[in-house]
């Protein structure tokens, strides 16, 4: 994959030139002024930044100064004039990594911007070492040994020490709130609040006094003034789950917030200023629901800088038995029991696809361990949907060798013919050798009705 590169200069005929110099070795941005590139920065992640120092509205000095305030991890190079040369030695203690003149020396430029990339290929290099050598990662509750999740755990340990908004998907049950919570207590605002608002569960007609909180008198029943959760997470972080559930007025309304880091409570007239930073979740695609026209774009690149996703448990099949382990730890001690999965419970367990991913793991061992009077939990003590679809999968030879009654056998071949055939009944009844009117007989026994 291509490095990146942004070129930041208000001047069209530089920007375009390094455009074509540099487009076939990077990826190239362009940006017409400082504005425009913090813009960049906010949306993308940039290896190189090429910054020219004096731009119109907001120069280069801002934008070093933006990237050193956010903690953003793009290595900077000013270009500037030779009247400028003190203006580039000060950008330097900024951070900046080196300086061009104008006109530029091209030989000199690429091999500046090569040798910014080589120098942040080490520094990534010695990270990934570094994180090898301290073994599996564990935040909080977060339990895996999975290659799927360690990419997640690096997701975040670049995200921990900056501002950057982050949005995690995963669907419903994966634990977003925990990755949330694993970022802000393990970053620079630990110390401060984390606020969780929980959209799905608001009504539209709340979701903003529950924002943005209200003043006395602003509306029926408010009896004194409320702070809303922007105020309560102020230095702190501010997590939206379910984001997708809020009204497109909702939405337009913290843009605004984001944009400008202030707001108004409902009924209020003075504008309430906040340091918060946002984690966004969501387990519906965002992007197909702006193409629906229920989401807006413009807040979606601005909550979308770090995407962060989290797989289902169903990909992630070696961290089961560590689930397992931790979650039946947890209940045994709660309920003072000494309880065991035998190896046939552990196979169906680790078989089963989990549609609920952890949170219905979870809950399901605690069902398990509350109601069971045995040390050693064996197969028939587990939920019948779970056995169900443990014995959906099994192979010939082990259906044989297990003890499963006829109705069972019987239930699962149907299953499998139909789903096989597109539940066509009359392929199937021909396959099974019984009319329409009989297979329709025992799927309805069988509660094998297609799922519309």
């Amino acid at each position: 994959m291509k490095r990146t590169l942004l070129v930041a200069d208000d001047e069209y005929g530089i920007r375009e030139f390094l455009y074509e110099l540099f487009k076939e070795t990077y990826e190239v941005k362009l940006a017409t002024d400082g504005k425009e590139a913090i813009a960049l920065f906010d949306r993308e992640i940039f290896d190189v930044a090429l910054i020219d120092l004096r731009m119109p509205e907001v120069s280069g000095v801002e934008v070093l100064e933006y990237l050193k305030e956010k903690n953003i991890d793009t290595i900077p190079i000013v270009i500037t004039a030779d009247r400028d040369i003190d203006h580039a030695v000060e950008a330097m203690k900024m951070g900046a990594y080196d300086y061009i003149t104008k006109p530029m020396d091209y030989k000199k430029l690429t091999i500046t911007i090569h040798n910014a990339i080589e120098k942040k290929g080490l520094k990534e290099r010695i990270d990934t070492l570094e994180r090898d050598i301290k073994g599996p990662l564990f935040f909080s509750n977060i339990i895996s040994q999975s290659k799927e999740m360690r990419s997640v755990f690096n997701n975040i340990e670049n995200v921990l020490n900056n501002d950057a908004t982050v949005l995690i998907y995963g669907e419903s049950g994966t634990g977003k709130e925990l990755i949330a919570r694993a970022i802000h207590f393990n970053g620079n605002r630990a110390q401060k609040p984390f606020i969780p608002v929980d959209c799905a569960s608001i009504p539209e007609s709340l979701i903003e006094t529950e924002l943005f909180g209200y003043e006395k008198g602003s509306f029926t029943g408010a009896g004194k003034t409320t702070r809303g959760k922007f105020e309560l997470a102020d230095e702190g972080t501010l997590f939206l789950d379910e984001i997708s559930n809020i009204s497109m007025d909702a939405q337009a309304k913290l843009l605004r917030v984001i944009q400008e880091r202030e707001f108004l409570r409902i009924g209020g007239e003075k504008h309430i200023s906040v340091n918060v930073r946002i984690i966004s979740a969501s387990n519906k695609d965002l992007k197909k629901m702006i193409q629906d026209g229920t989401f807006r774009e413009d807040l979606y690149y601005r909550l979308n800088v770090i995407p962060i996703h989290l797989p289902p448990v169903r990909e992630r099949k070696e961290d089961i038995p560590l689930l397992i382990q931790h979650f039946l730890k947890i209940f045994n001690e709660r309920y003072q029991k000494k309880a065991l999965f035998d190896s046939g419970t552990l196979k169906i367990l680790m078989d089963y696809r989990w549609p609920g991913n952890v949170r219905e793991l979870e809950n399901v061992i605690n069902r398990i361990i509350l109601t069971s009077d045995n040390d050693v939990i064996l197969p028939e003590m587990l939920p019948v949907e779970i056995r169900r679809a443990g014995l959906s999968i099994m192979t010939g030879t082990e259906l044989l060798e297990a003890d499963i009654t006829l109705d069972n056998l019987e239930k699962i071949h149907i299953e499998k013919l139909l789903k096989k055939h597109e539940y066509n009944i009359s392929t199937v009844a021909e396959i099974l050798g019984v009319t329409r009117k009989t297979l329709y007989a025992k799927m309805e026994k069988f509660g094998l009705q297609k799922k519309t």
